[in-house]
């Protein structure tokens, strides 16, 4: 019993470590946009290999759990949970990436920093959601995974504002309409990072509960 609270103590640690790669990807992917900056871009892009690592490493100690320690009941939703958020941010970390991949073909164009506004807003609310997602999770606070997901509407309606916005730029011919299409991509990759936010606090909402979330 001892060693399986140390493993389950392990797999905690290992969340929390990816979840911190993962806001400082987030957080160098907002700044590299706001300031047209490269080579912090290009550390987004590189560091997304250690966060592949320690997501394999999570999904590794929670195939472990369940092959040796066979949990049942609240324990079993735990690592079974943790198996799933493991995924949602690693998908988190992939879309900072894929933002960073992008910035080059920003850069050479001269409209995006006066479209950026939203798209930062959005930035900043999803930084908040994945902060307080982990925090759910080290707590096991269903009520704060609730306020995460409720969140999720946000960003959905400013994904929505840049949208339509770049459509209307696309329609009027503009000579830099091409970073529009570029805009739309990222503004998306914030708006699937919401996403996975929001399923990882659904996931804490399980396992502290019992129940899915509806």
């Amino acid at each position: 019993m001892i060693r399986f609270e140390e493993e389950l103590n392990r797999l905690r640690e290992y969340v929390i470590e990816a979840g911190n790669m993962i806001l400082e990807a987030l957080k160098n992917a907002r700044d590299s946009l706001l300031n047209g900056d490269m080579d912090l871009a290009n550390q987004v892009i590189e560091g997304d290999r250690n966060i592949n690592r320690i997501s394999y490493k999570i999904e590794s100690a929670c195939l472990k759990i369940l092959l040796l320690e066979h949990p049942v009941a609240t324990d079993l939703r735990i690592v079974s949970a943790t198996l799933k958020i493991a995924t949602d941010l690693e998908r988190i970390g992939d879309q900072a990436k894929d933002i960073c991949d992008l910035l080059k073909f920003l850069l050479e164009g001269n409209i995006y920093k006066d479209k950026m506004e939203t798209i930062i807003e959005m930035s900043n609310i999803i930084e908040e959601m994945v902060k307080d997602s982990l925090s759910a999770f080290s707590k096991k606070d269903f009520e704060l995974s609730k306020k995460v997901i409720e969140s999720d509407d946000t960003v959905d309606k400013l994904f929505y504002k840049v949208r339509d916005s770049m459509v209307d730029l696309i329609k009027s011919g503009a000579n830099d309409s091409d970073q529009a299409i570029y805009l739309m991509m990222i503004a998306k990759y914030f708006e699937k990072m919401g996403d996975h936010a929001e399923n990882i606090a659904k996931w804490v909402y399980y396992y502290s509960t019992g129940d899915r979330y509806k």
